[in-house]
């Protein structure tokens, strides 16, 4: 989990500072600001997604190990 919140952050920091500097500076046409902010979007989600099914297996893993599961 530690992992996947650190690129999860991350992530959501540069979409914010993707954000601001186009509204500040529009250094991108409109069309390749929304091209990255969903790049960036769907990279975060896919990011979480894998974070929470890896932090399900290994827990369930370890309740089978200690024989709390079948």
């Amino acid at each position: 989990m530690k992992y996947g919140s650190i690129v999860c952050t991350i992530l959501f920091v540069l979409s914010v500072i993707l954000t601001v500097v186009q509204v500040w500076f529009t250094p991108f046409s409109s069309e390749i600001f929304w091209k990255l902010l969903f790049t960036l979007g769907a990279f975060f989600v896919a990011a979480l997604a894998i974070t929470l099914v890896m932090r399900e297996y290994f827990s369930e893993r370890e309740l089978k190990k200690k024989g709390y599961l079948d």
